[in-house]
C-alpha cells in the first residue's frame, strides 16, 4: 500500500511542479545597474569560474539571487542557487557574495507573474477538493438513505 501511495504522490509532484514553475516569467535584463531586490538569473563567465572558485566552488556554471546592491563594477547577490558542470546545483540561503561585473553573463530578470500564480493556487485547491470527495466517496461518505435503520429484535 505505501508503494502504490508514493507512486502517487511523486504523479502528483510530476503534475504540480511545472504550475510552480509557471508562476515565474523571465526576461532579459534591460538595465545596466539593476534595482536593489531583483531576483536575476545569471551565467558564470569561464574567467569568472576561476575568480569566484573561492567564494562558490569549482566549476560554478549559473548564479540565481537577489541584488543586495549594484554598481557598475560590482553586484552584491544574496545567492539563493549556485549550478555547477555536471548538472549538480545547490541552494544556498540568501548569503551576500559579490560579484565583479565581468563575471556574470547574460543576466535575466525573474519575476513571479501574479496571473499565473493566482491560476496555479486555484487548480491546485480545485484538484485537492476533488481529491478530498473522491477519496470521502470511496469510504462509504454519503449515498445513505433518509430513513432510520430498523431497529434488530
Amino acid at each position: 500500500m505505501d508503494g502504490m501511495y508514493a507512486k502517487r504522490s511523486s504523479r502528483w509532484a510530476v503534475r504540480v511542479l511545472p504550475l510552480l514553475a509557471a508562476c515565474y516569467t523571465q526576461r532579459p535584463l534591460t538595465v545596466p545597474v539593476p534595482a536593489v531586490g531583483t531576483q536575476i538569473v545569471a551565467s558564470v563567465t569561464d574567467s569568472g569560474v576561476v575568480a569566484m572558485s573561492n567564494a562558490l566552488g569549482p566549476g560554478a556554471v549559473e548564479v540565481e539571487g537577489v541584488i543586495a546592491a549594484a554598481d557598475a563594477s560590482a553586484w552584491e547577490l544574496q545567492l539563493v542557487r549556485v549550478d555547477y558542470r555536471g548538472g549538480t546545483s545547490t541552494l544556498w540561503k540568501r548569503e551576500v557574495v559579490t560579484f565583479p561585473r565581468s563575471t556574470l553573463a547574460t543576466p535575466i530578470e525573474k519575476r513571479r507573474d501574479k496571473r499565473k500564480s493566482w491560476l496555479a493556487a486555484g487548480l491546485i485547491t480545485a484538484s485537492a477538493l476533488l481529491a478530498a470527495r473522491v477519496f470521502t466517496g470511496a469510504l462509504g461518505g454519503g449515498g445513505g438513505s433518509d430513513t432510520p435503520p430498523t431497529p434488530a429484535n
